[in-house]
């Protein structure tokens, strides 16, 4: 249960907390969560204000809910047949980056409104958040090392848990600043369209994983 998300024990609790859930991600898709209040969340769902600090203790509480929804969403996709990176057989290493690099545009484009909250809040109130966010990264680090470890023939980096953080830091600030924030942020600075800079990224970590590393300086 989110922290200060009081109990529905009744099935009529239930459904109360569903229309709030459901009214939240609706608002979340037409703005950014600091501007969304207790009344318009109230207005949203069809419910009175008393209602919802019935469920919620205040505004806060719904930071929980918003990760709970983006945790749902994601591990929905990764499970769909679009979200598997199942690759025909002798396929090499670019094409997997591909598909993967496809995969999280993809999830990017149609769960946008729940991926910007959800960084963000994790940086801001990661009190409210908790040790999920943490779990969640060190799984896609795991995947990302087991990604590498398919490709012994390609990869050339010699420390593989460094090239997985790298992995995965690629794959999500850079995808998320342009498809989330485009000309508000530094994306501004990019003069192309979305599939010339998902090829760009994907030759980018195409390059760093096939390049030797260099020997440590002592």
């Amino acid at each position: 249960m989110s922290q200060g998300a009081k109990p529905a024990s009744q099935a009529r609790s239930r459904q109360t907390r569903d229309k709030l859930v459901t009214a939240l991600e609706r608002l979340l898709q037409e703005r950014d969560f600091d501007s969304i209040s207790i009344s318009d969340l109230a207005s949203e769902a069809g419910l009175a204000v008393g209602t919802v600090y019935r469920r919620f203790e205040n505004k806060d509480a719904f930071i929980p809910v918003i990760f709970e929804l983006y945790r749902t969403r994601l591990d929905a996709r990764m499970a769909s047949p679009e979200g598997q990176a199942v690759l025909e057989p002798g396929a090499g290493l670019k094409a997997g980056l591909r598909q993967i690099v496809g995969n999280a545009w993809a999830f990017i484009q149609t769960d946008g409104h729940l991926i910007r909250a959800a960084h963000l809040y994790a940086r801001l109130r990661p009190d409210l958040v908790g040790e999920d966010w943490s779990d969640l990264l060190d799984q896609s680090i795991e995947g990302a090392r087991r990604m590498i470890e398919s490709f012994p023939d390609e990869i050339r980096v010699s420390d593989k848990d460094i090239a997985a953080q790298i992995f995965i830091y690629l794959l999500n600030p850079l995808p998320v600043e342009k498809g989330l924030y485009g000309d508000d942020g530094v994306g501004a600075a990019l003069n192309m369209d979305d599939e010339t800079f998902l090829a760009a990224l994907v030759d980018t970590m195409y390059g760093y994983l096939t390049t030797p590393s260099e020997p440590a300086a002592e």
